[in-house]
């Protein structure tokens, strides 16, 4: 409900027609103004960038226009969200990031980072893409080692059940099917290590076990790293690695099973 008067914010909408749906949830807390991209003004009032198709061109239109207006409130609402796309939103300083559909617990969040007058009992604004980014990079320069949930949870300083949903919710993937996928895309490198059997690639890339790695590996690539060793083109990636693979790599063309 509301305290106070209502601030005003902008959707700039990339699609034909805007969303209704985000107008309808953030009516109880913002006044909403919506236009089309290519016609937003210099305002001062916060701006939600709308993404339609979510393609390359899109993405630079929203770079070069947060770059002319650097000091504005930015938040971007996106169909989906990629980890090279979390990453860009960080460096260029935009407040927050949300996937569409916005659940009812992100457009109250949502609402308390547009209007902090806004009451919402129990709820409080939170930094959600940058403490995803922040396990996100743990998990990159760590994923060698030992990693739990709860050990990048306390790391991040939020809750094992709230990274959990942040892995499910913004990426698609459980939170360990995403460290078996990041040590597994570095598995075909190591396996063409001459001087490092199976079983040494296994416990190189984190695995307890080289027959947790080699189920693994058969489950992601649909061979074994025997086989792979052999003939890598034979291997085919399932349809998780492939989740997996354009959460990382958007760009890239990847086949799945």
């Amino acid at each position: 409900m509301l305290t106070t008067d209502v601030p005003k914010v902008v959707i700039a909408h990339f699609a034909q027609l805007p969303s209704e749906r985000i107008r309808s949830q953030l009516a109880d807390a913002v006044s909403v103004d919506t236009t089309p991209f290519d016609q937003l003004d210099h305002g001062d009032h916060p701006c939600l960038i709308e993404f339609d198709t979510q393609s390359p061109a899109e993405v630079s239109r929203a770079r070069e226009l947060r770059q002319q207006q650097p000091r504005r409130q930015m938040i971007w609402l996106m169909p989906r969200l990629t980890i090279p796309l979390l990453r860009l939103a960080l460096s260029l300083r935009i407040a927050q990031v949300f996937t569409l559909p916005l659940s009812p617990s992100e457009a109250i969040e949502l609402k308390l980072l547009l209007n902090s007058d806004f009451y919402a009992p129990g709820h409080s604004q939170r930094p959600t893409h940058q403490k995803l980014r922040c396990v996100l990079d743990s998990i990159e320069q760590r994923f060698e080692q030992p990693l739990s949930l709860q050990q990048l949870a306390q790391e991040a300083g939020i809750s094992d059940s709230r990274l959990c949903h942040l892995f499910r919710q913004q990426l698609g993937l459980k939170f360990s099917l995403y460290l078996v996928c990041r040590r597994l895309e570095a598995a075909p490198e190591a396996l063409q290590d001459e001087g490092l059997n199976i079983a040494s690639v296994a416990y190189k890339l984190g695995f307890s076990t080289p027959s947790h790695f080699c189920r693994a590996f058969k489950a992601h690539y649909g061979i074994t790293p025997s086989e792979f060793k052999q003939d890598a083109s034979k291997g085919k990636h399932s349809h998780a690695f492939h989740r997996y693979l354009q959460c990382r790599h958007p760009d890239a063309h990847l086949q799945e099973v």
